[in-house]
């Protein structure tokens, strides 16, 4: 498969995807509500067959990442590495669980943001901000537009409710149409900002940008745990394992799903069983007894040092499709 191909079918997927959240959001609102029930199968659904298995295969992109920095990997120091992490991340939330949810938004934002602009031209100066201020809009969308839900899990987060953290919610209900309006000031100063110093062509901007405005709608159109269905189990996880395919691409031929999933499975176990006995342990354990809250703290536990991963392996993507860009620009000798 060429990568013209591998581009097309990349292409393709979004496309799926966005028809499907569409229809989703079209059926839900204009059909017939979807059923908590319902609701509760399709979440549970992504979460087990993509939106954990998605980084069960890190190992394998860390491995390559190496490969590019002329490193080796070994299995034992990558799964140390991985789980000291994941222990690290755990210990914060147990202690400090407000401070690690900030820490916890602010990298998923970033990671977001990475994710949905990957086919923009690599500038290593103006992208972070950019990639912060795409996916900072995106999860205040998904989190703000569903702030009763989202207060049910927070509020089972120890001493969530003191009187600063109640202040804060308060002014964001006053104040909500400033603070998304400095969310989208923000967003068109780092495209502005990325334009000119990138000096970038504005057709693939302009092309992001739309394609952010429809899943921003998408997700505020759908029930929070639809919301998050699709956007972390169905958009943002198949994007990724489709960039992992291209990453771990060999002799230009792409790695098959079904070879995917072989590879991934051993892990997505382990990683599913985890979840269940953080969200028992936590549960039980804490002052919080919350399954859903433990649910969503054990997804962060387990994607945390994924990110880290994840950014490196779009680097190099974005690096290599630079180096190509700039070699077709090269003039042929004439001999």
């Amino acid at each position: 498969m060429t990568p013209t191909t591998a581009v097309h079918k990349f292409v393709s997927l979004k496309l799926y995807l966005i028809a499907f959240g569409i229809g989703l959001a079209v059926l839900h609102n204009f059909v017939v509500p979807i059923s908590a029930t319902i609701q509760w199968i399709v979440f549970a659904g992504t979460m087990l067959l993509t939106g954990i298995p998605h980084g069960a295969i890190d190992h394998l992109v860390d491995e390559k990442n190496r490969l590019h920095h002329h490193k080796g990997f070994a299995m034992v120091q990558f799964l140390t590495q991985y789980l000291s992490k994941m222990a690290l991340y755990a210990v914060l939330w147990w202690f400090f669980p407000i401070l690690a949810f900030v820490v916890f938004i602010g990298i998923s934002a970033y990671h977001f943001g990475e994710t949905d602009l990957i086919d923009l031209p690599k500038h290593e100066k103006a992208e972070p901000i950019l990639f912060l201020s795409y996916g900072w809009i995106l999860l205040s969308i998904l989190l703000f537009t569903h702030q009763t839900e989202v207060m049910v899990i927070l509020n089972s987060l120890p001493n969530f409710l003191d009187s600063v953290a109640t202040a804060l919610v308060a002014l964001f209900g006053k104040y909500r149409f400033y603070y998304f309006g400095f969310c989208s000031c923000w967003l068109f100063a780092a495209l502005y900002f990325y334009k000119v110093s990138s000096k970038a062509s504005i057709a693939p901007i302009l092309i992001m940008l739309l394609q952010g405005i429809v899943i921003l709608t998408i997700c505020s159109q759908l029930p929070f745990l639809l919301a998050f269905a699709f956007y972390f189990g169905l958009w943002h996880s198949l994007l990724c394992l489709s960039n992992i395919r291209q990453y771990l691409m060999v002799n230009s031929e792409l790695l098959q799903w079904n070879q995917l999933v072989k590879k991934a499975v051993i892990f997505s176990v382990i990683a599913i069983l985890g979840i269940v006995v953080f969200m028992f342990v936590g549960s039980r354990y804490s002052q919080a007894s919350d399954l859903l809250l433990w649910l969503f703290i054990g997804i962060a536990v387990l994607t945390a040092p994924h990110m880290e991963i994840m950014s490196t392996m779009f680097s190099e993507i974005r690096s290599n499709d630079k180096k190509q860009q700039s070699s077709s620009r090269l003039p042929v000798a004439n001999y």
